[in-house]
């Protein structure tokens, strides 16, 4: 194992260069699988939430991608990694602070139509669901409300919001968990 971790070592910092200096797809590739789960790890104890600290790891290794032509090689790739995913991470708690702080629309004219249809009648669950539905944070309850309240599946919904189905997917499961956990005591 540690042999394997030097040999990637000084792989890694040729497929940098390589990866910096030429745009070489596979190279970001290597470096992602290299340091996937080490910046997971990082980011999951910043955020204490596993499907975030994922996102976050995902949409560096994005940026350093879309960026790779503008960005100086760094010395030290790890650092370097470690450093932008902490950035994200407090951007990420930042932004949630931020968004808990604003007020959110009321969904009772709009949404109680679509709940009925959907055979929900006892208020006490709706009013619990509505409540559930103001913690999500917006983008991933835009998609909650298209596949639950419009009846849209995720190709259509893809086709709309112009979101990759694994996005879809990622939004959806941080919905149900929020919902879960903000619903349990209902059904408990």
């Amino acid at each position: 194992m540690a042999n394997q971790y030097k040999l990637f070592n000084r792989a890694s910092n040729d497929h940098l260069a390589d990866f910096f200096q030429c745009n070489r797809e596979s190279a970001i590739k290597e470096l992602y699988n290299a340091y996937y789960k080490q910046l997971i790890t990082l980011a999951n104890g910043i955020l204490h939430d596993r499907c975030l600290a994922e996102d976050v790891v995902q949409n560096t290794f994005i940026t350093i991608w879309d960026k790779r032509a503008s960005l100086p090689v760094p010395i030290n790739l790890k650092g370097y990694l470690v450093v932008c995913v902490k950035r994200k991470a407090y951007d990420a708690i930042k932004k949630e602070k931020k968004r808990m702080e604003q007020p959110m629309p009321d969904y009772e004219d709009e949404r109680m139509g679509a709940m009925r249809q959907r055979g929900i009648e006892d208020k006490e669950i709706y009013n619990g669901i509505l409540k559930a539905m103001k913690c999500i944070p917006p983008k991933q309850r835009k998609v909650f409300e298209q596949r639950y309240l419009h009846d849209l599946s995720s190709r259509e919904i893809m086709a709309n919001s112009q979101l990759s189905a694994q996005t879809i997917r990622n939004h959806m499961h941080t919905c149900i968990r929020i919902m879960r956990k903000k619903l349990k005591h209902h059904y408990s």
